[in-house]
């Protein structure tokens, strides 16, 4: 005997006596009114063998409503969507005894739920197809041949194919390569104590030991004091140069100027030009010089 088994259930469904059909057109749920309502239970999809039935149920005690046979390849006989909504539904009850039918209709609140009853009558009636199927295979003269010329189960093939002896015959044997792992550094050789003790691989050799580091280039001592010096042309005589103290930044290194050439001067370069604090130094050494060379008339 085969087991009962529950498809689908739901807790709430709401039952209408609804008009007769009129054409082919379908059925409409827009024509239920909510004063033909009937009941209100819970509704099961249950199976057992090639049987399935929906079946109409009182939530709290259980008592039956009405019973929906759907004989295999005829649920759109049995349970037929209505036209107009995706909610609704309408089942043919029957009774077991007088064998007498009457159709009724049936509301779910929610799209997925009636989704879901759907696809449960669909997957039913699909597996039995396929069992059916199946046992057609088996009777079969040739069972492969007839397993791959199925369109319904093309993967029965595989229950009918013969089975390969993949043992090892005598004599036989399977080699494994196995690549060895690289031994761990010993006590004491953390990559911590290899960069404070570094020392060097033999060659040919890749241990992953660390190299010693090159020290850095060497930096020139500053100037005593930590100034250099520059040449500037201060007072009169501009071959000469005088030196003042200017402190050094960072690590540049003291430039020495070259003295200025008057000559220089005469032929593009223009001469330095004179500080503000020597300009009335050079002014009063030039007077003299200037009424000595010229002859003064009164």
């Amino acid at each position: 005997m085969d087991l009962e088994q529950v498809l689908f259930v739901h807790k709430e469904v709401d039952v209408f006596r609804i008009p007769p059909r009129v054409g082919a057109g379908g059925w409409r749920s827009g024509e239920w009114r909510l004063a033909d309502k009937i009941f209100t239970g819970r509704c099961r999809v249950v199976s057992q063998g090639e049987k399935l039935e929906v079946r109409l149920e009182d939530a709290s005690s259980g008592e039956l409503f009405g019973v929906v046979p759907v004989p295999p390849g005829q649920a759109h006989i049995a349970v037929e969507q209505a036209s107009d909504s995706s909610r609704n539904f309408v089942l043919r009850l029957e009774d077991a005894a007088s064998r007498r039918h009457a159709f009724v209709g049936v509301s779910f609140a929610e799209r997925s739920t009636a989704f879901d009853f759907n696809v449960a009558i669909s997957d039913h009636e699909r597996q039995q197809k396929r069992a059916a199927e199946i046992a057609r295979i088996s009777a079969a003269a040739d069972p492969l041949a007839a397993a791959t010329a199925s369109g319904l189960v093309p993967e029965a093939a595989a229950l009918f194919r013969p089975a390969t002896d993949l043992s090892l015959k005598e004599g036989e044997t399977i080699k494994i390569t196995v690549k060895k792992k690289e031994a761990a550094p010993a006590d004491g050789e953390s990559f911590l104590s290899r960069l404070a003790h570094p020392t060097a691989a033999p060659p040919g050799s890749s241990t992953g030991r660390l190299m010693p580091l090159a020290p850095p280039p060497a930096q020139s001592a500053p100037a005593a004091g930590g100034y250099g010096a520059f040449a500037s042309p201060v007072g009169s005589s501009f071959g000469t140069a005088a030196t003042a103290p200017v402190q050094q930044h960072g690590n540049h290194q003291p430039q020495q100027a070259a003295p200025f050439n008057l000559l220089d001067g005469e032929f593009g370069a223009a001469p330095p030009a004179v500080p503000a604090t020597a300009a009335p130094a050079a002014a009063a050494s030039s007077a003299p010089a200037a009424e000595e060379g010229w002859a003064t008339f009164e």
